[in-house]
């Protein structure tokens, strides 16, 4: 046999350990559930992870096409295709993962950071004045579109100027948790097609906002 023709599965098979790298899976970090209780939360939000596993996903399928359209390696070619279509999968799916981890991410620190301002805001107001109005944010909320599709909401109170005030925890409640339930913290997760209405209570002054479950 020509040795020239053992080049392809033999650095194919060298580069399948490197392919095992699932970062989406191992390497990136999402927010735990209960981030709107923290003061700090510590997870990824850079995308350069999940792209990565999406290259070595690349790869392995290339590899596993080129194997199979090289007829010359009998005893290895199936092996070689079968390992390269399998890590292609978990690669992709760890770079699913990934991103749905980083955007979780973003949407958390994003939240976290609004509360940081507004509670700054309450702090130097130094008032104590009864709740006048909530708002929940943000006020437009997107189409949520897959079953445990998720959107964090925060909600923010003001006094009768329009200034903002410390309003404690806000008391969380979906108009129909069949559709779109809410945690305690403002998370909303999709359930099944509809519309819903999410409210945030404080002080028994209620803000609203309207969430569109669409299933594709």
């Amino acid at each position: 046999m020509d040795p020239n023709r053992r080049v392809l599965p033999t650095l194919w098979l060298l580069l399948l350990p490197l392919t095992n790298t699932a970062c989406g899976f191992l390497l990136v970090n999402g927010p735990p559930d209960e981030y709107a209780q923290m003061d700090y939360v510590s997870c990824t939000e850079s995308n350069a992870g999940p792209i990565l596993d999406f290259v070595w996903a690349g790869l392995n399928l290339l590899g596993a096409a080129a194997a199979a359209a090289d007829q010359g390696h009998v005893e290895d070619r199936e092996q070689i295709i079968a390992a390269g279509i399998t890590w292609g999968v978990v690669s992709s799916v760890s770079g699913v993962v990934g991103l749905n981890k980083t955007r979780k991410c973003r949407t958390a620190k994003q939240y976290m950071a609004m509360q940081h301002r507004e509670g700054e805001r309450a702090a130097r107001s130094g008032q104590e004045a009864p709740v006048f109005s909530v708002v929940v944010r943000p006020e437009t909320v997107d189409t949520l579109r897959a079953i445990g599709a998720q959107v964090q909401l925060g909600a923010v109170a003001y006094d009768a100027v329009g200034e903002v005030i410390a309003a404690g925890r806000f008391k969380w409640s979906s108009s129909n948790d069949a559709i779109a339930s809410v945690s305690n913290f403002g998370l909303v997760t999709a359930h099944t097609s509809g519309e819903v209405v999410i409210a945030a209570n404080a002080d028994n002054v209620v803000g609203t906002v309207r969430v569109v479950v669409v299933l594709q």
